[in-house]
């Protein structure tokens, strides 16, 4: 039956006044959905790989009058520490080319594998001690040791220790501009690029380079010369990755010579950034000098300070990478770039190179800290306090480092023809234990 127009308004109006009569005694509560929560994944970590760049490369050949010539020269001496665990292969202790050290370990740290490379080298155009830590390959990062113009040179190692091909984009950041580079690996090459042709002579510069996918290893060897007599070569790996904060221990003004040490700050971003840079002497005076580094470009001070040892902290308003070239004295000349260190906690490992070595250990913080040093001989607790270093003498063929608070850490060489300084950094891929959070 077909209601009129009027009954049936009636009827809905009552019915909607029924509905809200009954809806006021009901009461609704809002049900949240539950936090997520982790779930804990075991994986298996990649192998670890450490990559030593091999010998020296020397250009344009003995006398420097093969031009165009680029060759590895001598033989470079290999030394790893192995904690649990076995290698892939065996290296060779003394190397005429790049090598790859691997192993398997779900724990990866300094304490499961660690390696350095060393080569004193004595020809006419090249001499002195070059001394690295062997370091994982990575996809990205930066080079900032460079040296250009009259009496230095600077040489490219690149090696792509993977079984695939690899491109590599290489942009040169020179004071006053920049320009890029490409250049691919077939599976397991490495090459030396001479980088006279891309930084222009320009006496400073920095190098990002990044891969298309796959870890490469990188390292930039200088070599330096007055006249007809060489004064120095070295082989660094990448710098620091920028940051607000950073410490360089072991620094050593020596007596007057050749060279003055100076410190360059490099700031990757597109601000201006101001820098203060405190010098903390060991038995001597320190200095505190403020900086103002351009962006996208270079600061670079040589400090006035007197002969002894330091401890350099870097602070900044917004990320900063440097490095502090340092020459040396004694029967020949020699020079090293230092880098800003890592900060460890608990365990360190490192190989000691057959030379006179020492460690410095660092504590930038605002307590003093206990590091305990393990050698071949026995072991010794070391007490660093606040903001401040101790340069301990070792020997054998390696070291173990131990602390509860944060220290920092560079080991220096020293030899009658030569001086390097390696910076450790920690060996570690992907952890074996992941937490995943589904949301």
């Amino acid at each position: 039956m077909k209601l009129p127009g009027r009954i049936l308004g009636i009827a809905l109006t009552l019915a909607g006044l029924t509905g809200a009569w009954f809806l006021q005694g009901v009461s609704f509560q809002t049900v949240s959905a539950p936090e997520p929560e982790g779930i804990s994944v075991s994986t298996t970590a990649k192998p670890l790989q450490l990559y030593c760049q091999g010998p020296l490369a020397e250009l344009g050949g003995k006398d420097g009058t093969d031009l165009g010539s680029m060759a590895l020269v001598g033989k470079a001496d290999v030394r790893y520490r192995l904690g649990v665990g076995s290698l892939v292969s065996e290296p060779e202790s003394r190397v005429t080319q790049g090598v790859a050290i691997v192993m398997a370990s779900r724990e990866q740290t300094t304490g499961t594998l660690t390696a350095a490379q060393s080569q004193l080298i004595q020809r006419p155009r090249m001499a002195g001690l070059a001394a690295t830590n062997c370091g994982q390959p990575q996809a990205e990062g930066w080079l900032l040791n460079g040296m250009a113009g009259s009496g230095f040179e600077s040489i490219l190692h690149v090696a792509n220790p993977n079984p695939v091909e690899v491109q590599i984009e290489l942009v040169f950041h020179l004071a006053t501009s920049s320009n890029s580079h490409l250049i691919t690996l077939a599976p397991f090459e490495s090459q030396q690029l001479s980088l006279a042709s891309f930084v222009e002579a320009e006496p400073s510069f920095a190098i990002y380079f990044q891969s298309s996918g796959q870890k490469v290893s990188m390292a930039l060897q200088n070599r330096s010369s007055a006249g007809l007599s060489a004064t120095g070569v070295e082989l660094k790996g990448p710098t620091a990755k920028a940051s607000k904060s950073l410490a360089i221990p072991g620094f050593q003004i020596l007596a007057a010579g050749l060279a003055k040490p100076a410190l360059r700050i490099f700031n990757p971003g597109p601000d201006a950034a101001n820098a203060l840079v405190t010098y903390l002497g060991s038995g001597t005076n320190s200095d505190v000098v403020e900086i103002e580094v351009p962006a996208a470009g270079f600061a670079e001070v040589s400090p006035e300070l007197q002969v002894g040892d330091y401890l350099v902290l870097i602070e900044s308003d917004a990320e900063l990478m440097a490095e502090l070239y340092n020459p040396y004295v004694a029967k020949n000349f020699d020079f090293a770039w230092l880098t800003p260190a890592e900060a460890f906690t608990g365990e360190l490992a490192m190989v000691v190179p057959s030379f006179a070595a020492k460690i410095a250990i660092a504590n930038p913080g605002a307590e003093e800290i206990t590091v305990l040093l393990t050698l071949d001989t026995g072991a010794q607790a070391i007490s660093v306090p606040a903001r401040s270093q101790l340069q301990v003498r070792v020997t054998g063929q390696s070291l173990l480092l131990e602390s509860q608070g944060e220290y920092f850490v560079n080991l220096i060489l020293t030899d009658p023809k030569g001086y390097a300084v390696i910076t450790p950094r920690e060996n570690q891929n992907l952890g074996s234990n992941i937490q995943v959070l589904v949301r």
